[in-house]
């Protein structure tokens, strides 16, 4: 049947392209944004500990006796090692050129687009990351949160349910170790575990103007009998069968350490394209790991 002209034949047609890109990227960097910052100079970089042990049983001294001397306690070193993290970007002549919907000049959105990346490369070593000191032709690497912590490390069977027990049971393993203004305030885990903590029928503590009539789960904050702890569900918190983690730090006893904080240079031309990289070398201050507690092998369901 002819139908004179319908759009199957209609060969000019313009494409219907919304000039709007849709971006979900998971990109937060919550430990990046909190902790505090400081300098490196040196791929080695080293700074000093100090720990003072409470008696362990009674002392008393003679009446009228000499004082005899003890050994006493020094602060000691501590150190880790500067990490190289870069994310290049390349992109064509042409592609410079053409007409793109949505994202400007494809080499800006890159960049762009890059520093995101790199951010969350330097988030995920700040958790994850495990100390190798490098050689000709082999990256240096730091330690991250979870290799820092071994004082108060506990694996639990897998599929341990996280309860709030456990919680003030970690709260505990660091009181006993730490002065109690030291306890550690922030909590990472996963999405699962804080949904799990959010059903906690201890002190939780929820944010929400009283004129807002939604129903919130969320805890932000959990008072123990040890001080508040903010939960935090992160990304990059190690989440497989067997070895779910969940940590407890404390903020202010960690710092990124930057010898060269983030910055792009433009590399030389190898074709037809442009190319350039964001690079940084930086590494983590654990100013006490006694503060902090690590425990794993809960069910990634909580």
């Amino acid at each position: 049947m002819a139908w004179g002209l319908i759009t199957y034949q209609d060969a000019s047609r313009r494409e219907d392209l919304l000039d709007v890109l849709g971006d979900v990227s998971p990109d937060e960097t919550p430990l990046l944004t909190l902790f505090g910052t400081g300098e490196a100079r040196g791929t080695l970089h080293e700074w000093l500990t100090y720990n003072q042990s409470r008696p362990t049983s009674v002392t008393a001294d003679v009446e009228g006796a000499d004082s005899s001397d003890a050994d006493l306690t020094a602060p000691s070193r501590a150190n880790n090692v500067t990490q190289i993290i870069k994310d290049v970007i390349k992109v064509s002549r042409t592609e410079r050129r053409v007409n793109v919907a949505a994202v400007g000049d494809p080499y800006a959105f890159q960049k762009a687009e890059a520093l995101k990346r790199l951010k969350s490369k330097m988030e995920y070593a700040i958790l994850n990351a495990v100390k190798a000191s490098g050689s000709s032709g082999v990256a240096r690497q730091m330690n991250g949160i979870d290799a820092w912590i071994t004082t108060n490390v506990t694996a639990r069977n897998s599929g341990t349910s996280f309860t709030e027990t456990e919680l003030n049971d970690m709260v505990a393993d660091v009181w006993t170790t730490v002065d109690p203004d030291k306890v550690f305030d922030m909590v990472l885990c996963t999405f699962r575990i804080k949904q799990t903590i959010a059903g906690f029928s201890g002190n939780s503590t929820r944010y929400i103007d009283a004129t807002d009539r939604r129903l919130v789960k969320d805890v932000l904050v959990y008072d123990s009998s040890g001080g508040s702890h903010r939960i935090f569900a992160h990304k990059d918190v190690r989440n497989s069968a067997g070895s779910t983690t969940v940590y407890g730090i404390r903020e202010d006893l960690w710092k990124v350490a930057y010898l060269d904080k983030p910055m792009f240079e433009e590399l030389s031309k190898t074709g037809d394209a442009d190319r350039g990289h964001w690079v940084t070398e930086f590494t983590l201050e654990s100013l006490e790991e006694r503060a902090s507690v690590k425990r794993t092998g809960y069910n990634r369901n909580g």
